[in-house]
């Protein structure tokens, strides 16, 4: 019994090339960015607005810097609407630091991009799956496929654990994804109690009185989660319980409650 983290974001980029990384173009991208990430981190889920302000790194997906640290040769990647994604502070400044950049001299880097563009380039598209293949990492927004087969990243509700969820039981695809589940420390520090917390929730909103199924999950609806796995999990509980009787969402809340104190 899982939810799934998403596997890839919409994006509906601008046909148009700029200097997305200036500020005032950046401001675009942004609002694009959180927009399609509902204001969570891509690569953790964690929520990135706070008090109501929206505030997070526009990160490069492709560090933008080649190995020996090539500057100069970087104005693709520097700018390229494709290569950004919204991160929060940590996963963009130490978990995404800690990685082996790729070798500019082995592409053909554009030093400028045409006008207008709607799809990512071949050399972009070759540099994304060697950086991704050589750190074992699933670079958002758009995700990645090992061979064709999907990397899912899913929450294990009866574990109480983040793994790997892939389309066959190749061997090397699963090491890809938990390698990656390591580098961002999703069961470490970086782990979040959100579902913990929802099932406590619903739990305490019973023993006050609420006993409506529906009532019970459209509060949790309605509430800003700290982690994207939160937001997924009341969706799952809508899809499974909101025709079924209270006693059953109840004690299934109780389960994962019970569960997380155990395992």
């Amino acid at each position: 019994m899982k939810v799934c983290l998403p596997e890839k974001f919409d994006i509906f980029y601008p046909k148009e090339n700029k200097a997305y990384y200036t500020n005032d173009n950046s401001k675009l991208l942004r609002k694009i960015l959180s927009s399609a990430s509902d204001s969570y981190c891509m690569y953790c889920g964690t929520s990135l607005r706070t008090d109501g302000k929206i505030n997070f790194h526009l990160e490069h997906s492709v560090d933008k810097e080649g190995n020996y640290n090539q500057v100069g040769k970087n104005s693709m990647l520097k700018n390229c609407k494709f290569n950004f994604s919204a991160s929060c502070a940590r996963c963009n400044l130490v978990y995404k630091k800690r990685i082996e950049k790729i070798d500019f001299s082995n592409y053909k880097l554009l030093e400028k991009c045409p006008r207008e563009c709607e799809e990512i380039c071949g050399t972009y598209q070759k540099m994304r799956e060697d950086y991704c293949n050589i750190n074992s990492i699933i670079l958002q927004p758009i995700g990645y496929k090992k061979n064709d087969i999907s990397c899912r990243i899913c929450y294990n509700l009866l574990r109480h654990i983040y793994e790997a969820d892939v389309d066959s039981k190749d061997e090397k695809t699963i090491f890809f994804v938990e390698h990656h589940i390591m580098r961002f420390r999703l069961n470490g520090e970086n782990f979040s109690k959100s579902i913990v917390d929802i099932c406590i929730e619903i739990n305490d909103l019973y023993e006050k009185g609420i006993i409506n199924v529906k009532n019970l999950i459209q509060f949790e609806e309605e509430k800003r989660h700290e982690n994207i796995i939160g937001k997924i999990f009341v969706q799952f509980l809508k899809d499974k319980f909101l025709n079924q009787s209270l006693d059953k969402l109840i004690g299934f809340c109780k389960l994962l409650v019970v569960l997380d104190a155990v395992v």
